[in-house]
């Protein structure tokens, strides 16, 4: 378990600031941690948040840091910059006003003595900042602000969400649960599954292990994805050579899935019913995206990834695992397709398509409804659309407040029963909102 000094808050005085002015950024809830030093050792790092209290952005932002013993003496240097949710240096990212971002700064120790303080000096260029106009978006409400990046709900009401680095384990993300009308605010937890991910599970599951020695690796676990799936008992998860298992809640009667993966980028898992999943891959923006879909029980549903033709978009999944959703150009038409497990492939609609960044088309099915929301771009605008399987009309139901760059994700999750829809996104405009789904889709 990793052990962090709380500090406590800290100013930071631009050059020019009066001792009577308020600072115009200020350091909080800076903790100490370690990470990696890039020569196989670690080294000692400052994390937290920065929050710009000014009236205009700031760029270029960067920390000195300088460590000093009981005694006062400096005992140690470093260099901070502001960071994402996985520690990426966002170094062309203006600070708006009245926003927070964190923060990082590795240090060296070149004397003895604990650190018993931090001192920090900061730079940083005011810029022109001019707000957004406000989007009326009235079946749209924000949650959260994080880094959003998984989420399940429980009922209509009722959700839990994850927020941190995108491809973290989910014991890794900070928790939390929220119901929509309770008048309250989300509340920290630990996530429902978590303690069932010991030391001995990790072992028996074989995340831990590098296959071609047997040798146990425990950090080989955080690149696992490893998920218990929100309506099957087994989980499923990825190992050091990329091959897809599910093995029972304990790890062990491990089942193969899908090998030879080892040259693609597990970007995460889509869930249909009783344990289905889609497993989706790619590697930078722009790039297509491979899939395969399979079961918690150990089958591989739609044929290998490699049999199965690219999509430019992630594919919406059914509930069987069966048809696809996808995104592609076929004989020059542009467009969502059906694609089944036997080879069909009908075009649906044609339509411009979004990239991987954007989340996958949704599929709902109640009654004699068969619905597919989309989220995708019109004229430059993130928005809601509701494709009828049953009548073949799209329709356009709202504006997103989505703020997608080359380096931010989206994703989303309908409710049990399809009332409502959460999007998340990661980045610097990260956050998590719900959309109210009443309105009549045709």
């Amino acid at each position: 378990m990793r052990t962090f000094l709380l500090l406590g808050i800290l100013l930071l005085w631009l050059p020019g600031t009066r001792a009577q002015d308020q600072p115009a950024l200020i350091l909080s809830n800076t903790q100490i941690g370690r990470q990696a030093d890039g020569f196989g050792g670690e080294m000692p790092v400052a994390y937290g948040d920065v929050y710009n209290f000014g009236s205009t952005a700031y760029a270029s932002i960067s920390l000195i840091l300088t460590a000093h013993s009981a005694d006062d003496a400096v005992i140690g240097e470093g260099f901070g910059y502001l960071v994402d949710a996985c520690g990426n240096a966002l170094l062309d990212y203006a600070l708006p006003p009245n926003q927070l971002q964190r923060f990082s700064a590795p240090f060296e120790l070149f004397a003895e003595g604990a650190v018993e303080r931090l001192q920090f000096e900061i730079d940083a260029m005011p810029v022109p900042h001019e707000a957004p106009p406000p989007l009326d978006l009235p079946a749209v409400r924000q949650i959260s602000a994080d880094e959003v990046v998984m989420l399940e709900w429980i009922d209509e009401q009722t959700l839990i969400y994850g927020s941190g680095c995108d491809g973290a384990v989910f014991t890794e993300l900070d928790w939390w649960r929220h119901r929509l009308d309770s008048g309250t605010s989300p509340q920290p937890i630990e996530h429902p599954a978590a303690q069932r991910i010991t030391p001995e599970m990790i072992a028996q599951s074989g995340a831990g292990m590098v296959t071609q020695s047997g040798e146990q690796n425990p950090a080989l676990f955080y690149g696992s994805q490893m998920r218990f799936p929100p309506n099957a008992r087994r989980i499923v998860y990825q190992n050091d050579l990329h091959t897809i298992l599910s093995a029972e809640p304990d790890g062990s009667f491990k089942r193969l899935i899908h090998d030879g993966l080892h040259q693609h980028c597990l970007r995460g898992f889509l869930w249909g019913a009783d344990g289905v999943f889609l497993a989706y891959y790619f590697g930078a923006y722009g790039d297509e995206v491979r899939y395969f879909t399979g079961s918690a029980g150990g089958e591989l549903l739609m044929g290998r990834l490699e049999d199965l033709p690219a999509s430019q978009t992630i594919p919406g999944l059914s509930a069987d695992g069966l048809a696809l959703v996808v995104g592609r150009e076929i004989d020059g038409v542009s467009g969502y397709f059906w694609q089944t497990a036997y080879g069909e492939s009908r075009l649906l609609f044609e339509a411009a398509l979004p990239g991987s960044h954007y989340p996958p088309p949704l599929l709902f099915s109640a009654g004699a409804a068969r619905l597919i929301y989309l989220m995708r771009p019109l004229d430059g605008v993130p928005s809601l659309q509701c494709f009828n399987r049953s009548s073949g009309e799209l329709h356009t139901l709202t504006a997103l407040p989505l703020q997608l760059t080359r380096t931010a994700r989206a994703w989303a999750w309908l409710s049990p029963r399809g009332s409502r829809l959460a999007i998340a996104a990661n980045g610097t405009s990260g956050g998590l909102w719900t959309v109210d789904l009443s309105g009549e889709c045709g």
